[in-house]
């Protein structure tokens, strides 16, 4: 639980002080404790395998946290995608969630993802719940389907595969989400190329970066409802990927 809340989208915010993570995690803990307990590894007996054992049950919480995190990364993508076709890159913020410094829009797509993680329900294996809830949902599935996690071939390979599949659902929604504006505005890049071709007294040199704005804003405004099923779809295809993971690794290791 440890290694999930210092890596997972929301509680790892520098705004939230470190301690605040360690009582979060225990209490989610305590919470998880009653339902886990029959499927928890045994405790071990000497300070190293202790250590070992600590290891490898936080290592499998960072693992799930990064992957969820992974998404949000497919946020920034579309974001500074098409900041760059509409000339809002020069626009950066400092994004609240990762302290660093990024374009505007790439900023606010992610504060969206962020509002939807934590406000937004789906059902996942029949269960309708938010996401920050099947991110819980799933550290609990792990407790059970893989008690403990071995560093053998058949781990490395399955998290290989599930990394590659994440990488895959990443670019698909910075593409499904930046895609259709970049595309309209290269092709209204491509129309005042050719309207300054035939009207070479136009200064479309300084008309061209007002009107990229104004477009690229009003199909932010216009496209804006489409972005909500579009990271919806994402957050339920990262869990998916997750529930596979859990299933067929690393508790298959006897």
């Amino acid at each position: 639980m440890v290694g999930m809340v210092f890596v997972a989208p929301v509680f790892s915010a520098d705004s939230i002080p470190y301690r605040t993570r360690m009582m979060i995690a225990f209490l989610l803990s305590a919470v998880l404790y009653p339902v886990s307990v029959n499927y928890l590894p045994p405790l071990p007996s000497g300070p190293v395998s202790f250590i070992g054992e600590a290891t490898a049950q936080a290592a499998l919480g960072i693992i799930i946290g990064f992957l969820i995190q992974m998404i949000f990364a497919a946020f920034q993508i579309a974001g500074e995608l098409f900041s760059v076709q509409s000339g809002l890159s020069f626009a950066e913020v400092l994004d609240p969630a990762s302290q660093t410094t990024m374009p505007i829009i790439g900023t606010l797509k992610s504060s969206i993802g962020l509002l939807l993680f934590l406000s937004l329900n789906f059902p996942v294996d029949g269960i309708t719940a938010p996401a920050y809830l099947h991110m819980v949902r799933a550290l609990a599935f792990s407790i059970k389907a893989a008690p403990t996690m071995m560093l053998d071939m058949t781990t490395l390979g399955g998290l290989l595969s599930t990394v590659d599949q994440t990488m895959g659902v990443l670019f698909v929604t910075a593409l499904k989400i930046g895609i259709p504006a970049a595309g309209i505005l290269f092709i209204a890049t491509v129309a005042l190329g050719l309207i300054g071709r035939a009207a070479p007294q136009l200064n479309l040199m300084n008309m061209g970066v007002h009107i990229n704005i104004i477009l690229g804003l009003t199909l932010l405004l216009v496209l804006s409802p489409i972005y909500i099923p579009i990271m919806g779809g994402a957050f339920q295809s990262m869990y998916d990927i997750i529930g596979t993971m859990l299933r067929d690794w690393p508790g298959k290791h006897s």
